[in-house]
């Protein structure tokens, strides 16, 4: 016969309980790695066969701008991804933010980031500027959808436009946008790190990144 001592016992429920929050952990770190992991396969200029697998079919939405993806966690993590499409839907466009909230007992941390790439040619914006560009990418994804998850992955990624341009120098007008997403807003935080840039072939190139507590 078998018999479990009190200690055994409790080792036992320590590493079954141990290897229950690995699993989840896990999992979550899993789930977010795949956004990215999807994120990093898409390439400006590829064509609908090229970029099609890179996120889950039930998640992704085809709106008038090209798709988007939005997934969200148990621990408070949003992502959401923006694919800009050309007429014959290619790739001219994409773009990540990444929300995530932790709430402790005194406060809450709030980490959000933006990162994205443009090819002004393929989006036929090349008489433009990246500050110019950028204001009416979040112009176009804030002029309303009837799908409710398209509309919070566009308010994700336009707020983060917001900030980008809030922080720029010299930029008076973030456009229209500024006011559509006054609840967005509120959620991410400004006053943040902004950088653009642009490659040797005319590709933008964009980030905004801010984290605080409150």
């Amino acid at each position: 016969m078998l018999t479990l001592t009190h200690r055994a016992v409790r080792r036992h429920l320590d590493g079954a309980t141990g290897r229950f929050w690995l699993v989840l952990l896990l999992g979550a770190t899993s789930s977010a790695g795949c956004v990215q992991f999807g994120y990093d396969q898409v390439r400006l200029g590829q064509t609908q066969r090229e970029y099609r697998a890179a996120f889950a079919e039930g998640q992704t939405r085809r709106t008038t701008q090209g798709l988007c993806y939005l997934e969200q966690d148990w621990l408070g993590q949003t992502d959401a991804v923006v694919l800009l499409l050309t007429a014959d839907r290619r790739v001219a466009g994409k773009l990540h933010a990444v929300h995530s909230e932790r709430r402790t007992l005194i406060s809450v941390e709030t980490d959000y980031e933006l990162h994205g790439e443009l090819d002004p040619a393929l989006a036929r914006l090349g008489g433009t500027g990246p500050v110019d560009t950028l204001r009416a990418v979040a112009d176009e994804l804030t002029t309303g959808d009837a799908d409710a998850s398209v509309r919070e992955a566009h308010g994700w990624v336009a707020a983060g436009l917001v900030r980008l341009m809030q922080r720029w120098p010299h930029v008076g007008d973030e456009g229209p946008a500024l006011t559509r997403l006054t609840a967005m807003l509120e959620r991410v935080p400004g006053g943040g790190t902004a950088h653009i840039s642009v490659d040797p072939n005319g590709v933008y190139r964009f980030e905004y990144t801010q984290g605080v507590a409150r």
